[in-house]
């Protein structure tokens, strides 16, 4: 499709998020738009490489959150593109501990000291606060200070997904989680979704002008506007 002179809407970045976008805006006639992208292709943090033969992912790996009370929209997404996933089930995972000397530790008896040294921990934490005043809790509860403070915050909030619960994926869409295993690559998605609007080649490259790749200048000056 040739590019107009002029636009009604200039979409920056051509991530998940910009893609989609400008998918909804096609789909409710916004012809006159245009895609601004700073690096040379599509996805933003969605992308892959070859490695030894086969596709890595180098960026979003995961659908997390299936399966709950509400439909993912990735999720639909990747069911609707074809999308190759399997379930990652935790609960065969293996891992070893070792102690100071080298020896493994049992990992049912790491755990359970590890849960009851974190309690005692938080509980000292509250004992503590109980006997301070009510300023000196709210100043030692807004952010942690000391070693200990700052070791359960870690393990409470930054642990795994740097975010404090409930997350509202898991809440909303379901605690199941997919890995994406499939030789196109997560990317292979935002193809799909691409090529509902915009012209494309039977070989899957993307031919819109209102597609701009390599444009960091562009995005940059028209994000500042």
């Amino acid at each position: 499709m040739d590019s107009p002179s002029r636009f009604s809407v200039i979409v920056i970045g051509a991530g998940i998020s910009g893609i989609s976008a400008a998918k909804v805006l096609a789909e409710n006639g916004i012809d006159d738009l245009l895609i601004l992208e700073a690096s040379d292709r599509i996805g933003g943090r969605i992308r892959k490489e070859k490695f030894g033969g086969v596709t890595v992912e180098l960026g979003a790996g995961w659908i997390a959150g299936v399966g709950g009370k509400e439909s993912n929209p990735v999720w639909e997404l990747a069911s609707g593109s074809g999308l190759r996933t399997c379930l990652s089930d935790y609960s065969n995972a293996r891992y070893n501990i070792y102690d100071r000397s080298g020896k493994i530790f049992p990992s049912g008896i790491a755990a359970d000291s590890y849960k009851k040294a974190v309690d005692s921990a938080i509980q000292k934490l509250r004992d503590q606060e109980d006997d301070d005043d009510i300023s000196t809790a709210i100043e030692s509860t807004s952010a942690p200070k000391t070693p200990i403070e700052l070791a359960i915050d870690f393990i409470l909030h930054d642990f795994e997904m740097a975010e404090v619960e409930p997350i509202s994926t898991y809440v909303d869409f379901g605690e199941r989680e997919f890995l994406v295993a499939d030789e196109r690559g997560y990317e292979h998605l935002l193809y799909k979704m691409a090529q509902e609007f915009l012209l494309t080649s039977e070989e899957g490259k993307i031919l819109d002008n209102r597609l701009k790749l390599n444009k960091p200048e562009l995005s940059y000056t028209t994000a500042e506007i």
